[in-house]
């Protein structure tokens, strides 16, 4: 009986995954990328370190971005006071 059971459990779960193909591939893609990261985290030394890697990428990033703006501000305002004169 737990084994007929068990197959009309596996036959629904089929008939409804060929209902909607879509939910079936971003599982695939989902799983797929979980275990890209999970990968990365365990050659990076560990989640800890990883996220340390990506901090020091975000601070370095953000002070590239600020050092840009200050200087493409510095060079409108003088390309302004230019025209005002």
């Amino acid at each position: 009986m737990r084994q007929r059971a068990k197959g009309s459990s596996y036959r629904t779960a089929y008939n409804k995954a060929r209902e909607y193909p879509g939910t079936i591939a971003a599982l695939i893609v989902g799983i797929g990328v979980t275990a890209a990261l999970l990968s990365a985290a365990r050659r990076a030394g560990g989640w800890g370190n990883l996220q340390a890697e990506a901090l020091d990428y975000a601070r370095e990033g953000y002070d590239k971005a600020r050092d840009v703006i200050a200087e493409r501000a510095a060079h409108f305002k003088g390309r302004q006071e230019m025209l005002s004169e």
